[in-house]
């Protein structure tokens, strides 16, 4: 190789590298943003579940944003929210505390993903698991 050669392509290769590295970090923030926004509107809607008189809005807007996860949020998160929507059944047998941890899991998984800041690429999820509520 000559020095030319180099002089153009190691700047030229730096540059494609830097490009790579600079969108997948724009595809993980931007990914972040939207997880961070589904999850602070679960949290705010799940409450509907737990309110003396049961709203009826925002158990849908809850199922509404759950059905969102399916898109772009990692398997645990989605698989803790049926767990919760199973334990809060009207003919659920679960108690109060088993119903409260239920919920906790729940949170603790859309901790752990924002806190992860990881790109979901895989799922083992099926469309046998997903529910329609």
């Amino acid at each position: 190789m000559t020095a030319d050669f180099l002089k153009f392509f190691l700047p030229l290769a730096g540059a494609v590298i830097a490009w790579f590295i600079n969108e997948k970090r724009k595809r993980a923030w931007e990914e972040y943003q939207r997880k961070e926004a589904r999850y602070q509107e679960l949290l705010r809607t799940v409450k509907g579940f737990y309110i003396a008189a049961h709203d009826e809005q925002k158990k849908s807007e809850f199922a509404e944003e759950l059905k969102l996860c399916w898109l772009y949020c990692p398997d645990e998160v989605i698989e803790k929210a049926y767990a919760f929507l199973d334990a809060i059944k009207p003919d659920s047998q679960k108690t109060i505390g088993e119903k409260s941890l239920s919920l906790g899991d729940f949170v603790v998984a859309l901790r752990k993903d924002l806190l992860s800041r990881k790109i979901t690429r895989k799922t083992k999820l099926t469309s046998q698991d997903y529910q329609h509520l």
